[in-house]
C-alpha cells in the first residue's frame, strides 16, 4: 500500500509524454520515472556517441537566503561557500558530526540566495536537518523543488544543442557553473554538470514549463541524433565515469574522504559541522578505505556486497558493477583498504561460482577525450 501511494504522489511530471515515447517505468527512491526507452544499451551508447536527454525531475532543490544565510550555510557543508559568487556553483556534502557523510549535494550562488540541489533519496533528509537552524538567525530555508525541476543533456554533442535552444549566447562555464536564458519561451537556469562522464548541462524548469522544455530538447537535439535516455542508462554510464551514488556507494558508515570528492571540500576554510573529523584524516595522510575500481574477469556482475580479497585476506567490498559497453568488459565499484593494493594489483571477487580474478584499476573507467 506504501509503494502503491508513492508511486501515485512521486510521478514524473512528464509521465504521460515519455509513455507516448514508449518508456518503460520504475519505481525509484519514491518516484516512478522512466528506466528506458530504446533500451539501455542503444541509450548509453547515444550519449557516449552524440548526446541524450534524461528527466531528473525528482531531484529537490532548497532555496537559503538572509543576511546570515552565507555564514549559516558555511558551517553545514564541506565546502567554502564564502568564496562562491553569483553565477559560481560547487560540489559539497553535509556531515554528521563523526565525519560521516549525510547527503552529497550542489550549492548554486543565485544572487543573493543559494540553491542546494539535492538527490531524491537525501531531499528530505537535508530539508529537515538545515530547517531548525533557520530559528537562530536571519537564515530562511524554502523547498523550492517545484520551481526548479531539472532536465539534463549529456555527451560530446550537448554543448550544440544548447546553443541551439537557448535564447541568449551559451558562455564558457566551469562545472557547477550556471546563467540564465530562455528556453522554449519560459525562464530557465542552466548550469554546466555531468553525470555520465560527458559533457552536460542541467535545466532547470518550473514544472509547468517542463514538457514545453522537454519537447523543445528532442526537437532541436534530432539533428544532433539527441536521444532521451533512461535511469538505467544513466547507471551505466555513471559507473564508467566512476560517479559514486548516495545510498549506493556511499552512506553515513562513510567518511567524505573515502569517496574520493576532494573538490567538494574545502581544507581551508572555518569549522563545520564533521570538519574535525576530515582534519583528522588530512593529517594522517589517508583515510582508512578508498572508493577504487575493478576490471572483473567474468562475464557475471557481482552483487552489491561481494567480497574482495588479496592473498586470501578481504580488503573491500563491492557497491557497483556494470558490463562497460565502452570498455568491454566487467568493471566495480569497491571501497577498498587504504595500502593494500596499487593499481594494477590483482585481487579476487568472491562469487556464487567461486572466486573470480580481478585487477584494481584507477577511477575513472573512462574519461571523454
Amino acid at each position: 500500500m506504501v509503494e502503491a501511494s508513492e508511486r501515485l504522489i512521486n510521478r514524473s511530471p512528464l509521465y504521460e509524454e515519455q509513455s507516448a515515447l514508449g518508456a518503460e517505468f520504475g519505481l525509484i527512491d519514491g518516484w516512478e520515472m522512466a528506466r528506458s526507452y530504446s533500451g539501455p544499451t542503444e541509450e548509453h551508447l547515444a550519449v557516449r556517441e552524440n548526446a541524450g536527454v534524461i528527466d531528473l525531475s525528482y531531484y529537490g532543490v532548497l532555496k537559503i537566503w538572509g543576511s546570515e544565510a552565507v555564514q549559516f550555510l558555511n558551517g553545514l557543508v564541506t565546502n567554502d561557500v564564502k568564496t562562491l559568487a553569483a553565477g559560481k556553483g560547487m560540489r559539497a556534502a553535509f556531515l554528521t558530526g563523526h565525519g560521516k557523510v549525510r547527503a552529497l549535494c550542489r550549492v548554486l550562488n543565485i544572487g543573493d540566495e543559494f540553491l542546494v540541489v539535492n538527490d531524491p533519496q537525501t531531499h528530505h533528509k537535508v530539508l529537515k536537518y538545515v530547517s531548525p537552524f533557520s530559528y537562530a538567525g536571519d537564515f530562511k530555508v524554502e523547498d523550492v523543488s517545484e520551481s526548479y525541476r531539472t532536465l539534463s543533456v549529456q555527451g560530446p554533442k550537448s554543448n550544440l544543442i544548447m546553443k541551439e535552444i537557448c535564447f541568449e549566447p551559451v558562455p564558457s562555464l566551469s562545472e557547477y557553473d550556471w546563467f540564465e536564458t530562455l528556453i522554449a519561451g519560459h525562464r530557465a537556469l542552466v548550469s554546466r554538470a555531468s553525470h555520465t562522464g560527458e559533457l552536460g548541462f542541467d535545466i532547470l524548469v518550473p514544472s509547468p514549463a517542463l514538457k514545453d522544455v522537454w519537447d523543445f530538447v528532442l526537437l532541436k537535439g534530432l539533428f544532433h541524433s539527441l536521444v532521451p535516455f533512461g535511469l538505467r542508462a544513466l547507471e551505466s554510464l555513471r559507473v564508467e565515469a566512476g560517479i559514486p551514488v548516495y545510498g549506493v556507494d556511499i552512506d553515513e558508515t562513510n567518511m567524505m574522504l573515502e569517496a574520493g570528492l576532494d573538490d567538494a571540500v574545502s581544507f581551508t576554510k572555518g569549522c563545520y559541522t564533521g570538519q574535525e573529523a576530515v582534519a583528522m584524516a588530512t593529517y594522517r595522510g589517508h583515510v582508512s578505505k578508498k572508493l577504487s575500481g575493478l576490471m572483473v574477469e567474468s562475464d557475471a556482475l557481482p552483487n552489491p556486497g561481494t567480497i574482495v580479497k588479496k592473498d586470501a585476506k578481504e580488503i573491500g567490498r563491492i557497491t557497483s558493477s556494470e558490463r562497460s559497453l565502452s570498455l568491454g568488459s566487467t568493471i566495480a565499484l569497491a571501497f577498498l583498504k587504504y595500502g593494500s593494493v596499487q593499481p594494477g594489483s590483482a585481487v579476487d571477487i568472491e562469487t556464487e561460482n567461486g572466486a573470480a580474478p580481478a585487477i584494481v584499476a584507477e577511477l575513472p573507467f573512462y574519461k571523454a577525450l
